[in-house]
């Protein structure tokens, strides 16, 4: 399955590069039919413009959802930046930012790609799928399942500075470049990398200056070079983004950005790093990968997928001199690296049985935006779109779009106040009363958008410029109550020195407030996560029923409710069960009771545990054991999630365990198989 939420064409760019392997790979649907880059994803669909299509998730509920993700064998999230009115309502300059239509992923997204990686199913995404227009929310559970750390700035490689000779440099980073160092966009024609934060700050990196060579270089670790045959470096000229892996094992790759000392001082002033991830994978299973750049996107020829050991012809289908060639790295790098993960899940897919748990919650790391008090961003304003700049110079261009837009606002005002407009054809549409309140509504919401956007551009400019309430020097007078009762007010009321330290207390409180929601709201989602997992063990554990809240205060129960009571028939199997494992002989006093300590086993040789609970505590777990009287039972301490699981039985090797799974799920329904 492929999620693609930026086709602006029928060519399907953003999934190209992917599309080209399944061809040339033959993989095939169920119907034998190969996989078309115009139809088969979900995402948006271009017709005619205005005029377009959505194929989302959202449709799906969650036993839908469930289905989805035990028929699918693998989900690949390309591209979720989407499409904006400026590139598909208008046809506009598409580097310009302005509202959007469709993009973000949703939650139903999000719940399919963690259910398919609990299903032990191939998962790959890429950017820009965390960063806007994805909701805060989504995107902090996304960070959880990839275990990375998106550090909200995004990057690329330029290979002139020179607005007038590159069109490429859209009009919004220059506009951008200007507010936040009050200077012009004014570069000479050389290259460079553009560094964009999405709380408005950009960093400029010129060659020379700040940097020994011009071009990101990928460098790849050496087990990805053995496997796949990878070159252990490679440019990348297109837009990255700069993550962080809170787990060093999940680093398959590196961008290194080889900077001057000068460049190293510009980016130590953002905390960033010049060495960070290209690839991030889960390094136990090899099942989930996420590529820190639209590597999916590549201009590569589609004609020559249909033609089997292509690749030895690769070299003739590039110019390795030409540095902005993006074909060179889909040849020598994306092509192999997409084609050998698929080989190896390929050859593994069958045997893989059992679901697995989210990955571990990383309570000692500390995430960027908290590290360094960084402003989280506001969403729904940078999807909202652009303002015309007032310090922009309107020419022909600018004058036209600006009468476009005012014909627009003014016959959706006029319809609004008379109640009618003039159709295509010239005849009168009467509007009905709900669609005026619709278009009454939406006129005053825009005016609500409006007036936040502008207080919000206000004090950002405020704030660098060092005016208004930021202004250092500036004194507000306050005025004794004495003088609100009534009679004249003085003309100078003097400050105190308490009124200052008054003035900077408060300050400093709202500060540390607005910081505390932001910490809170990211500890609360950990925690009911976490929480909710916990409860649900230890209840499937403990025999007791899962009821909705609503059946548990009293009346009929739901119609799907089981009973936790076993049957006569599933009592034999459980005791069947508990025969055919082998007795294991009384061990010595001495091992005894050195195996209730909490240290970990001295056999260093995995093995396979059929877990059938979780505790917070070691107590809970040993009365279970104790109710259940049976001695094969055994508590595995987890210290870094503060659990203990509780393994029914364990075996040598995966088969084995397997095997047994399906008998023990009889007494426990929610067992599952643990390596350790």
């Amino acid at each position: 399955m492929i999620l693609d939420k930026t086709v602006l064409e029928k060519s399907g760019a953003e999934h190209r590069s992917f599309n080209w392997i399944t061809t040339n790979q033959k993989f095939t649907k169920e119907d034998g039919s190969q996989y078309e880059i115009s139809e088969d994803y979900y995402g948006f669909f271009p017709i005619s413009r205005p005029e377009y299509v959505v194929k989302d998730l959202t449709v799906f509920n969650d036993k839908e959802l469930d289905s989805l993700a035990d028929y699918l064998e693998f989900a690949y999230y390309t591209d979720a930046y989407g499409i904006y009115t400026n590139e598909w309502v208008y046809g506009r300059d598409i580097n310009e930012r302005s509202r959007l239509v469709y993009g973000g992923l949703s939650k139903n997204s999000y719940l399919l790609f963690e259910r398919m990686f609990r299903n032990r199913k191939l998962t790959i995404s890429e950017f820009n799928n965390i960063a806007s227009p994805t909701p805060l929310n989504i995107r902090f559970r996304m960070q959880r399942l990839l275990e990375s750390d998106f550090t909200g700035w995004t990057g690329r490689y330029y290979h002139s500075l020179d607005t007038l000779l590159n069109p490429d440099i859209p009009g919004w980073m220059k506009r951008l470049h200007r507010r936040y160092y009050g200077r012009p966009f004014a570069y000479p024609d050389i290259p460079g990398i553009v560094l964009v934060h999405e709380a408005e700050r950009i960093a400029i990196l010129q060659i020379d200056k700040d940097l020994d060579y011009e071009i990101p270089i990928i460098n790849t670790g050496q087990e990805l070079m053995d496997k796949y045959d990878l070159p252990e470096f490679i440019r990348y000229p297109y837009w990255f983004d700069i993550n962080f892996a809170k787990d060093t094992a999940n680093v398959y790759a590196t961008y290194k950005v080889h900077t001057t000392e000068r460049g190293d001082s510009i980016l130590s002033s953002h905390n960033l790093p010049n060495e960070f991830p290209a690839i991030l994978a889960d390094h136990k299973e090899n099942l989930r990968w996420y590529f820190c750049g639209d590597w999916a996107d590549s201009p590569t020829p589609f004609g020559l997928s249909y033609f089997k050991g292509v690749q030895f012809l690769r070299k003739f289908f590039y110019n390795n001199r030409d540095e902005l060639d993006r074909k060179k790295f889909f040849w020598e790098y994306y092509e192999p690296l997409i084609s050998g993960i698929f080989d190896d899940y390929i050859e593994v897919m069958d045997s893989i049985k059992g679901p697995r748990p989210l990955p571990p919650v990383h309570r000692n790391y500390v995430p960027y935006y908290r590290k360094y008090n960084v402003p989280l961003p506001d969403i729904d304003l940078i999807a909202s779109g652009r303002v015309y700049d007032p310090e922009e110079v309107l020419g022909s261009e600018y004058k036209e779009r600006a009468y476009r837009d005012s014909v627009l606002q003014a016959e959706r005002d006029e319809a609004a106040r008379t109640g009618y407009y003039i159709g295509q054809y010239g005849d009168t549409v009467y509007l009905t009363d709900a669609e005026i309140a619709e278009l009454e509504a939406q006129s005053r919401y825009e005016e609500y958008v409006q007036r936040k956007r502008d207080s919000v551009n206000r004090r950002r400019l405020d704030s660098i410029r060092g005016v208004g309430e930021f202004d250092p020097d500036r004194k507000v007078i306050e005025i004794d109550s004495a003088y609100l009762r009534g009679g004249r007010i003085p003309v100078r009321i003097p400050l105190t020195e308490a009124d200052y330290e008054r003035r900077e207390a408060q300050k400093r409180a709202a500060e540390k407030r607005e910081e505390r929601d932001a910490v809170n709201v990211l500890r609360q989602i950990q925690a009911e996560e976490r929480r909710t997992e916990i409860e649900q063990t230890e209840q499937e554990a403990l025999g007791e029923p899962i009821l909705d809240a609503r059946y548990q205060v009293g009346g009929r129960r739901p119609a799907n409710y089981k009973s936790t009571n076993l049957s006569p028939t599933q009592t034999e199997e459980k005791d069947s069960l508990l025969e055919r494992q082998p007795e294991t002989p009384p061990a010595p006093a001495e091992e005894q009771s050195a195996s209730q300590t909490d240290e970990e086993p001295q056999d260093t040789d995995p093995r396979w545990h059929i877990i059938i609970a979780s505790f917070n505590e070691k107590a809970v777990a040993e009365t279970f054991v104790r109710r259940k009287g049976d001695d094969q039972m055994e508590v595995l301490p987890f210290p870094e999630l503060d659990s203990y699981r509780l393994s029914f039985r364990s075996f040598a090797s995966a088969e084995e365990a397997s095997a047994a799974l399906r008998q023990a799920q009889v007494a426990y329904p929610g067992a599952w198989i643990l390596k350790r």
